[in-house]
């Protein structure tokens, strides 16, 4: 039951981004009064004190993701224009899904492709690529998903906006059934969405999902 209520989830989906401050020149040396010329004592010199350094700030982009906390592999879309890091070891496959999208399938070992119940310590992925109307407004996107998940009974237990590896917007979803726990991640690349799905693990799914970064399509 707990594999059939997330392939539900997934059908439900499928229909439903200073400068340096100039060098302080040294004071001019004032000339010598006059009065102490006149009167022989002798003047004594003027120190001038050395220009401030100049130091160069150094900007550091705060949209980067950081290194995975597993050894990684990285999967790559070159067609759609994404990539995602998943551990070391997993299972990859991918498959069509009718004429306006594909599923990638990451697993934790191969048997679990197709099992009902997930066994303890195995963790499945989906990425789903959808062509949908309108293009590129994410917002609208979410918001047939979350309808669709309130007319099946899902209830909706962590809803979070996230922006990913350089400035890409997503949404993520924690989403409870009557039967199970599955994250959904969703963003827009390009004129496509992108929904990662995911369970076993929760917080291996959501640190996969999270790792969603584009890439330059040739």
């Amino acid at each position: 039951m707990k594999r059939i209520a997330f392939v539900v989830l997934v059908l439900v989906l499928w229909f439903a981004s200073c400068s340096a401050p100039e060098p302080t020149p040294a004071p001019e040396a004032p000339s010598a009064p006059v009065d102490s010329v006149d009167s022989g004592m002798p003047v004594p010199p003027m120190r001038s004190e050395p220009a401030p350094a100049v130091t160069e700030m150094v900007v550091v982009p705060e949209d980067k993701i950081p290194a995975p906390l597993f050894e990684s592999q990285t999967y790559l879309n070159e067609t759609v224009g994404f990539a995602l890091d998943y551990p070391a070891g997993w299972i990859v496959t991918e498959s069509v899904v009718g004429e306006r999208g594909s599923q990638t399938l990451i697993l934790s070992t191969p048997e679990i492709a197709d099992l009902p119940l997930l066994p303890e310590g195995a963790t499945r992925v989906s990425v789903t690529v959808y062509q949908w109307d309108p293009k590129n407004d994410l917002a609208a996107f979410v918001e047939v998903r979350k309808t669709a998940w309130e007319a099946s009974g899902f209830t909706i237990a962590e809803e979070e906006e996230l922006v990913l590896d350089l400035g890409l917007p997503a949404e993520q979803f924690v989403i409870q059934t009557p039967e199970s726990t599955a994250l959904f991640l969703f963003a827009a690349v390009g004129d496509q969405y992108i929904s990662i799905s995911g369970e076993g693990d929760m917080e291996l799914v959501k640190e996969i999902a999270t790792r969603l970064r584009l890439i330059s399509v040739k």
